[in-house]
């Protein structure tokens, strides 16, 4: 099974700790050009909920999987099934 796969597995678009944590990623990733930020994302990526490691060498895939993620939370949210966290 590929980590894109085993992610997409267990992430819950209705559970509030993925959600929040897929969020998080989403600012990460707004962070990783940033030089001052120090960001991990390795690291970063392996505080998800669902238990889930990524090993360095798998680092590249993370942009596919963040997308597969973002899309499935997106179908959920379209479809009335998701947890949307409260905004500012």
């Amino acid at each position: 099974m590929s980590i894109t796969s085993k992610f997409l597995k267990v992430f819950d678009a209705n559970e509030p700790t993925h959600v929040q944590w897929l969020a998080k990623m989403n600012d990460v990733a707004s962070s990783m050009g940033d030089p001052s930020a120090h960001i991990s994302l390795v690291a970063e990526v392996n505080k998800n909920p669902m238990k889930i490691q990524l090993d360095q060498r798998d680092a590249l895939d993370w942009p596919n999987i963040h997308f597969v993620l973002s899309a499935s939370y997106a179908k959920a949210v379209l479809k009335g099934e998701a947890f949307i966290p409260v905004t500012k």
